[in-house]
């Protein structure tokens, strides 16, 4: 007989475990579906994220490390920013997903990993649970009410059930997890330019006890190169050069983050898409830990009521696409906007950018990295960069300007 579930999630990243933890707390049968040997592992992402975030989500400040400056390097350019006290962090990745691995098991969760999907099981038109290899290769299946694809980049429910094609368009980064003792650990490094990011950036983001992340990521179709290539060349910038003094890698990581709009619609009959399966993270910079994780919280508490009503139809579930959009819609649209925008920049056009950007405030700053979007940012923007108004600048900031004040509404994939 098969496995009997009200909420089955496949996928044991932040998205999926958030919703597991969601789900259970209201009381549902919740059983997650992981591929991996374990939660948490292999490492996809350089965890870069934000305080307020992290206590919002009841995160345990041991699992992230504050950061007070930002340099930013262009070809020719060069400047800091300086936070006291720090808001932005570099997040411990294994030890965040195996704690909420055991937020979800202490509600009432369930989470069997080295669990393979397999096939989508369909009732009709309502998606009704998988079929899947265990650790010792025995297929089996498991039926449920609601079925939360978490899977990541990958989305393998998604892409089985029409919710959207694989994603044509994406980052690819490639990291060095160095130990590097002499490296500040209050600093970050964010790089432009093609000598080491071509058409992406490059990021050295320290992780505490002498650990940095060192990496680089490009947007593929837009240019076809290897960010794998880049990393040894990053690590000997001159910059860097007696910051790194002495490091070595341990750890070697490389993920794929998709660089298009939201996915048209989340949700089908017995189906809710959540985190990257939905493309629901920030293109601007390739961030999606928070964003999976407010995401997860959504569906599992939506997926929860759809079962307690009784009512798992597409209609229905569609709460949660309202409840995102309406929260992150907008900001999700403008950030791929401005991916676009920025991803064909040449070197000369970062250097120019860099004279502007080092006029904005410390707190502007932060508000454009976090995509905290609103009319008085891009008006503050534009007042302490007089010369846009000159340069095409102007035009496209009014275009985001004129986005800012219009309803948040779905919009097909990108």
């Amino acid at each position: 007989m098969p496995d009997e579930y009200q909420v089955l999630i496949v996928g044991g990243g932040p998205a999926g475990l958030a919703a597991a933890e969601a789900a259970a707390a209201k009381g549902m049968r919740t059983l997650v579906l992981e591929r991996q040997n374990e939660i948490g592992y292999p490492i996809h992402t350089s965890g870069g994220s934000w305080i307020s975030d992290m206590k919002a989500l009841k995160v345990p400040d041991h699992l992230y490390h504050p950061v007070t400056k930002i340099v930013f390097v262009s070809p020719k350019r060069e400047f800091e920013v300086n936070y006291n006290p720090a808001v932005a962090c570099v997040i411990d990745i294994r030890g965040l997903y195996q704690h909420l691995a055991g937020r979800a098991v202490s509600a009432g969760a369930e989470i069997r990993v080295r669990h393979t999907v397999d096939k989508v099981l369909t009732d009709g038109e309502r998606v009704a649970g998988v079929t899947y290899k265990n650790h010792v290769s025995e297929r089996s299946e498991v039926h449920a009410d609601v079925t939360i694809d978490a899977s990541g980049f990958s989305r393998h429910i998604g892409v089985r059930t029409n919710m959207g094609e694989a994603f044509h368009r994406y980052g690819f980064g490639a990291e060095y997890d160095l130990y590097a003792p002499h490296y500040p650990q209050d600093t970050v490094y964010l790089i432009m330019g093609s000598e080491y990011a071509p058409q992406g950036y490059a990021w050295v983001f320290p992780r505490g006890n002498g650990r940095v992340r060192l990496g680089t990521g490009v947007i593929h179709p837009d240019c076809d190169n290897d960010a794998r290539v880049y990393l040894d060349r990053i690590l000997h910038m001159p910059q860097l050069k007696e910051k790194l003094r002495g490091a070595s890698p341990v750890e070697y990581h490389t993920g794929l983050f998709p660089a298009v709009r939201p996915v048209e619609r989340f949700c089908r009959d017995g189906l809710v898409l959540a985190g990257d399966a939905g493309a629901q993270g920030s293109t601007l910079v390739g961030e999606g830990i928070r964003f999976a994780m407010y995401s997860g919280q959504m569906a599992g508490e939506v997926a929860a009521e759809a079962v307690q009503q009784r009512d798992v139809s597409g209609v229905f579930l569609s709460r949660f696409d309202k409840k995102w959009r309406a929260r992150f819609g907008r900001d999700m649209e403008l950030s791929y906007l401005i991916n676009k925008h920025i991803a064909a920049y040449t070197d000369q056009q970062w250097d120019d950018a860099f004279d502007l950007l080092k006029r904005l405030t410390p707190a502007q700053m932060a508000q454009a990295l976090h995509c905290d979007y609103s009319a008085s940012l891009f008006m503050g923007i534009m007042a302490r960069n007089p010369m846009l108004v000159a340069t095409g600048g102007k035009k496209f900031l009014n275009a985001l300007l004129e986005r800012i004040n219009k309803p948040s509404v779905a919009v097909a994939e990108g």
